[in-house]
């Protein structure tokens, strides 16, 4: 069986429905499985805390499912760029990378360039001059406030992201994603045309150390003087 995404099963943002009616207000995982084929597909909330959690989870060995490949919200031109939460070092998608490196699994940066972007509003909007900082600005808008941002993501970055879950899945077996809850939104019924209605992990696995029954007793070195 060969997976391909069926792209006029997009959402629109405007028409998406919404994390809380199918699993979470929160962070949450879609457990979607076809045949011998598993796709584990976290929806991030980027920076929260949460989501650092969910990453460890699903890494963990008592998750039960080791994957072969991830996919990550990451631009597909190289690691060296420092743009926003999608660069920066300290967020989910580069963290979860990390820790698929040191696990010894490949990685994939599944979202596009800035270039690749850039080519895709162009196609869209051609009266439109489109910079980088033009860029910058729409993806900080996002598709709630922006016309070009909700453009961008469907006839760009959710695609790209979708056809590298379907390679992802035509190559491996087990498969984990890790994109945006908005992402999700737009992308769930395609998924679901591709590999079925999922199952959804609300909650999540606290992978902190539990401290709850240890008390501390605070030495004094010196007092404070005005």
């Amino acid at each position: 069986m060969q997976f391909k995404p069926n792209f006029e099963l997009l959402s629109d943002w405007q028409n998406v429905k919404k994390s809380k009616d199918f699993a979470s207000n929160s962070s949450y995982v879609a457990f979607f499985k076809c045949d011998n084929k598993t796709l584990v597909y976290m929806c991030d909330v980027h920076r929260l805390n949460i989501s650092f959690n969910m990453v460890d989870m699903c890494f963990a060995d008592d998750f039960g499912i080791k994957p072969d490949v991830l996919l990550t919200e990451m631009e597909n031109s190289g690691f060296e760029r420092k743009l926003d939460w999608h660069g920066c070092q300290d967020n989910t998608l580069a963290y979860a990378a990390a820790v698929a490196t040191k696990k010894e699994i490949p990685v994939v940066f599944a979202d596009l360039s800035d270039e690749q972007m850039i080519d895709v509003l162009k196609a869209g909007f051609p009266d439109k001059e489109i910079t980088h900082d033009v860029l910058h600005q729409v993806l900080r808008a996002g598709p709630s406030k922006d016309k070009m941002c909700e453009y961008l993501n469907k006839f760009g970055r959710n695609r790209f992201m979708l056809e590298n879950i379907a390679a992802a899945l035509n190559k491996y077996n087990t498969v984990f994603a890790i994109f945006g809850k908005g992402h999700y939104e737009e992308q769930r019924l395609v998924l679901e045309g591709m590999l079925g209605k999922p199952e959804y992990i609300t909650r999540i696995k606290d992978m902190r150390g539990d401290f709850s029954d240890i008390k501390i007793d605070p030495i004094k070195l010196c007092d404070f003087k005005l």
